[in-house]
């Protein structure tokens, strides 16, 4: 397993600087939340090259649609087209999906919201195929996306687009939500499992509440897990969603990122 960073939580908007951080950090991976139109493909190639990072990821947080009328099936598929083109020229290769289904809410069911994702989802595979592009879907939890909250409905939204080419991204922060077992969630997830991201229970860093990582450790070698582990840490007065707001808030993030990157690695004794 090599440890690598989720880039929005470092409150980083210049892409040089936030890679100049990752391995400042002795991180080896970066899965980058950048927005195409605000950064070119080739400026984070070049800067993730420059400091010696691997781009595990493309990430992208604004991929919502501009508003509600918007959000049709036909839109959502040629919007994440340029994503992966996108994740494509970065040099990256690999995108994540689970922002379409925040283009599903015109849907009037569940079940018909459900049944656009499945449907997004095959196209946009189809096409990321077609470009050399490898596909992850992070299960999140029920209060930031309105579908696929366990490991089990990941699976079986994978089973039903019919990809086995698609892994899915698991978090120890919105598993501890929505899971009834964040251990056997892993242990489902198997070989499809991509990346797992580490945060505590309160999104900060590891200790600062109730997961238990030892547990979700040993899971991982069970199912022989050899992939990225995303930190993404948020500080405590800052949780969920806001990332360092000052000077000093960015060197706390610093240390804490540090701090749970030891203890992770640490786990390895004990597992």
């Amino acid at each position: 397993m090599q440890l690598a960073t989720v880039s929005w939580p470092l409150g980083v908007n210049n892409v040089d600087t936030m890679m100049a951080q990752a391995a400042a950090l002795r991180l080896t991976g970066v899965q980058y939340c950048g927005d195409p139109r605000q950064c070119p493909a080739d400026r984070v190639k070049r800067a993730a090259a420059a400091h010696n990072i691997r781009i595990i990821a493309i990430d992208p947080l604004d991929c919502a649609p501009p508003h509600p009328a918007q959000a049709t099936a036909e839109r959502a598929v040629a919007f994440y087209r340029t994503l992966v083109d996108y994740a494509r020229d970065t040099g990256c290769g690999v995108l994540t999906l689970q922002g379409l289904s925040q283009w599903t809410k015109q849907a009037n069911t569940k079940q018909e919201a459900y049944a656009q994702l499945v449907a997004c989802v095959r196209d946009v595979a189809a096409y990321a195929h077609e470009q050399g592009v490898s596909l992850l879907y992070e299960v999140c939890n029920h209060y930031e996306v309105p579908l696929i909250h366990t490991a089990r409905e990941g699976l079986d939204l994978l089973d039903e687009v019919g990809s086995e080419a698609i892994r899915l991204i698991l978090d120890s922060f919105h598993m501890n939500i929505n899971e009834p077992s964040p251990v056997q969630a892993i242990l489902a997830a198997g070989d499809r499992l991509g990346i797992y991201h580490i945060s505590d229970s309160n999104r900060a860093g590891i200790g600062s509440g109730n997961i238990d990582f030892l547990a979700q450790y040993r899971a991982l070698k069970q199912i022989g897990f050899s992939g990225d582990v995303a930190i993404e840490l948020v500080l405590p007065h800052l949780t969920p969603m806001t990332p360092p707001q000052t000077e000093a808030d960015r060197r706390r993030l610093d240390a804490e990122i540090r701090r749970s990157a030891a203890v992770w690695q640490a786990l390895a004794i004990e597992a």
